[in-house]
Formats: C-alpha cells, sequence, structure tokens
C-alpha cells in the first residue's frame, strides 16, 4: 500500500471494525496520517461467500471514495529524545504509586507494578556504557517502525527492574529482534499467540546469574535476571516498537509467555557444542538468541533409554500441533525476505531437558540427528494438514508447488510437518526429571553476540 501510495496510486485497505484502531496505528507508523480505509462490521474468515459479498456491498461507497482521491502524503520519521514528566505525591511511595497509574492510563505498562525511570535511575543504567545516549541501536523497531536509542532501551530496563549491569543484554535483545527480519512485524502484528523465546549462552550465563536450571523460565528469586530480561524486550516491543495490545499486537487470546520469556543454556549438562559455538562464535563469546514462537506442549517421558524412543513420544504431539500452522508454508511457497529474496525457514525450538539430553549423549545423536528424525516422524495425512486454509487453497497450491498437486488425488499421502531436518532447533536448558518443552516456530533463529563494556 505505501509503496502504491508513494507512486500516486490511489489505494484502499478493506479492514474490519475490531481491526480499525490498529489500522490507524500501522498507516501512522508507515507515514499515512490518513490511511484509507472501506470498514465492515466482522472479519471475513469463517463466513460464506455469500456473507462475504453482502459485507463488501456495504463498503463499496468507501471503496469508490478511496480510489478516486488523491494518494496520501508520506510522512518522514524523526529521532527524537525521551520527555520528562513530573510525578507529584506525598512520599516517595505515593508517587511510584501515582506513577504506574500512569502508565496504565497512558498503556506504557506491561501490567505489573513498573520501577519508575527517574533521571537517576537512567543515568546510573547508561553510566557504564561507552555508547552516547542518543545511539540509535535500531532505525526500525517492529512492528512500528520505532527507533531504539540507548536511552529509551535503558528507560524501559529500568522501568523492568534490570540493573546497569544488564544494559549490554538489552542492546542485543534489540539487534537480535531486528534480525528476525520481516517476521519480527507479522508476529507481533498476529492475532496468534506469538512470543519472542530468548535464549542465552555463553560466559555471560554464570556472570550476570541466569537461571539454567530448575525453573529457568520462573518463577521466582532464582530467575530474577532471565524475569527482568524477558520483561524488558516486552516493555521495548510496546513502548518503543509500539506493539501495543488491541493497537498493534492483535492476539486473539493471548499469552502469558509475553510477560517475559528468557532461559539460558545449560551447558554443562549438554553433550554438544554450547549453543554460542554452534552458532558461528568463539567460547568467550556470549550470545543472545531469539525465536518467536507458539505457546507448546510439555513433553513428559519417564520412560524411554534411546534418543528413538523419546523423540516418538514427541512426534506423537508435534505432527497436529504443528500441521496446521504449516499449512500456509504448504499453499504459499515459504515465507521470502522481501530484500534478498531468499525463503525464510522458521524453525521449531526444543527445550531438551538434561536427562533427555543424556540420552542423545550416550547414543552419539547430535542436533541434526533429532532435526531428521522428527522430520521424518512429524507427518500427517495432507488431507488433515490441507484442510483448515484459505478457500483459494487450490489454486495457491498449484502456483506455489505445482509438482504436488498430485496429492489432491492422494489425500491420504502422510507429508512433514516441517519444511525440512533443518527446521528444528535443540536448546539444553532446566534441572532434573524428564521434561522437556517443544514451542512450534514462526521465524528464524536470530543470534548475536553481546557486546563486553
Amino acid at each position: 500500500m505505501i509503496a502504491l501510495e508513494k507512486a500516486g496510486i490511489p489505494t484502499v485497505s478493506l479492514t474490519a471494525r475490531h481491526f480499525e484502531r490498529d489500522a490507524r496505528a500501522s498507516g501512522a507508523a508507515m507515514g499515512l496520517a490518513a490511511i484509507p480505509l472501506a470498514i465492515v462490521e466482522e472479519t471475513f474468515t469463517s463466513h460464506s461467500d455469500d456473507q462475504i459479498r453482502a459485507m463488501v456491498a456495504t463498503a463499496l461507497d468507501a471503496i469508490e471514495k478511496s480510489l478516486t482521491t488523491a494518494p496520501m502524503e508520506i510522512a518522514a520519521k524523526s529521532v527524537s529524545r525521551a520527555q520528562r514528566e513530573s510525578v507529584e505525591g506525598d512520599d516517595l511511595l505515593d508517587c511510584a504509586e501515582r506513577y504506574n497509574r500512569a502508565a496504565i492510563e497512558y498503556g506504557w505498562s506491561d501490567g505489573f507494578p513498573l520501577v519508575p525511570p527517574t533521571p537517576r535511575a537512567v543515568e546510573r543504567m547508561l553510566a557504564g556504557c561507552p555508547l552516547t545516549p542518543d545511539t540509535v541501536i535500531a532505525d526500525a523497531l517492529y512492528p512500528g517502525l520505532g527507533i531504539a536509542t540507548l536511552e529509551k532501551i535503558a528507560i524501559n530496563g529500568v522501568m523492568a527492574g534490570c540493573r546497569p549491569e544488564h544494559l549490554a543484554v538489552l542492546v542485543a535483545l534489540v539487534r537480535a529482534y531486528v534480525g528476525t527480519g520481516p517476521m519480527g512485524k507479522t508476529q507481533a502484528m498476529s492475532t496468534g499467540p506469538n512470543a519472542p523465546l530468548v535464549m542465552i549462552s555463553g560466559p555471560v550465563v554464570e556472570r550476570l546469574g541466569f537461571n539454567n536450571s530448575t525453573c529457568a523460565l520462573g518463577p521466582g528469586s532464582a530467575s530474577y535476571v532471565n524475569t527482568v530480561v524477558g520483561r524488558a524486550l516486552r516493555l521495548i516491543l510496546m513502548n518503543i516498537g509500539q506493539a501495543y495490545p488491541g493497537k498493534m499486537d492483535m492476539d486473539t487470546i493471548g499469552t502469558a509467555n509475553k510477560y517475559s520469556f528468557c532461559v539460558a543454556e545449560n551447558a554443562a549438562k549438554s553433550p554438544w557444542k554450547p549453543w554460542n559455538v554452534e552458532k558461528g562464535h568463539a567460547p568467550e563469546t556470549s550470545t543472545l538468541s531469539i525465536a518467536l514462537v507458539y505457546p507448546g506442549p510439555d513433553v513428559l517421558d519417564w520412560t524411554s533409554t534411546t534418543p528413538e524412543g523419546f523423540l516418538d513420544t514427541l512426534a506423537s504431539l508435534t505432527a497436529h500441533y504443528q500441521g496446521t500452522a504449516s499449512i500456509g508454508r504448504w499453499l504459499y511457497g515459504g515465507r521470502a525476505d522481501p530484500i534478498s529474496g531468499e525463503k525464510i525457514y522458521e524453525k521449531n525450538v526444543l527445550l531438551l531437558a538434561p536427562e533427555h539430553a543424556r540420552i542423545m549423549k550416550e547414543h552419539d545423536w547430535s542436533r541434526a540427528d533429532i532435526g531428521r528424525y522428527l522430520y521424518l516422524k512429524s507427518r500427517m495425512p495432507f488431507k488433515d494438514l490441507y484442510r483448515p486454509m484459505a478457500r483459494d487453497k487450490d489454486e495457491a497450491l498449484a502456483k506455489a508447488y505445482p509438482e504436488l498437486m498430485w496429492l489432491l488425488d492422494a489425500p491420504e499421502t502422510m507429508v512433514p510437518a516441517a519444511e525440512r531436518p533443518e527446521c528444528y532447533e535443540v536448546f539444553v536448558v532446566g534441572g532434573e526429571a524428564g521434561r522437556s518443552q517443544f514451542y512450534f516456530g514462526g521465524s528464524e533463529v536470530s543470534t548475536v553476540a553481546i557486546d563486553e563494556w
């Protein structure tokens, strides 16, 4: 739409009433202050063709007006410093309470009490950093293309409860999220319960005290660093990236994983190279990875003694769990980076418990072996994979995969839920007992080095 408007071609977007606020916020973020919309009362999903035609008919006047009106002007973005506001109260506690009430009213809050980002607190966060406060870490943070300066990152870190020694990790959070590419925008604005899973590896795990054992995803004091770092990312995505609930984040029901979702590698219990080394970094270089994932099942297996036994337990869950979300990849030929044109392979993440990792070690299985086995085992009948998708699925399949049209005549054929074996990532974390977790993916895994200051 933006490209067409820039080219002088009027456009219009059919938008359900529920998504009007979101559409206008999205337009403003892209530089269209008055985005041309034609509003219908309901979404088109789960409606018959006749019902959709009737809904479109109610919007014909708005469609005609938009398409016969001069294109909108595109506004330019500018970098702005964080503005200071004063909160007055009877004492410090009263001020903190008033601040939190204001944060909820303005929409800055994640729903939990925030630490007030006073000038002194923000200055302490920035004190040990060699970068200036106005350094731009990301010039287009999804979904609202916000400009993430070091100062704004520090402010949200303070609000989340982070300490000055966490700032380098917060900078890495932003860089890694930008590395998720266009899926970072898609997943942030999705109606699905997606959340960025943060995975920490390297010396920083012990140095900063990340929990990589029992209750690594919290709650509790042992997971304090995990919690505040994960929480900081959510606040950054809201207050810099503009992913506000009901405005750009249109998640139908939501997920508690969005509050904070950060784990650290239990490298001592892993049978393989540390995650940071696996991702191409030196052992002494700490890394931060982000994968955009959906909530996943607990994989309970206390009896298997072979990799195949455990992975069969997992595969009994993954095929249908992945299947309905995977259909879009089948029909539309996967996703492609709009800049490079390269295909994006969305990664599933297996958080592998140490006890299950021990089984892999005893049988000399690699991460790649796990991916190959799951690719072969996580399959379902084509008719079940194909059924839930859009009305134009036959045409879409013919366009994306013409060589697979024969499947329409062989609907019982078992097909893989993942695109290829490499779509499974394995990260070792947790305490004792055989309970791993599996997360269906919504992006590539983006990994960056954590700077040492």
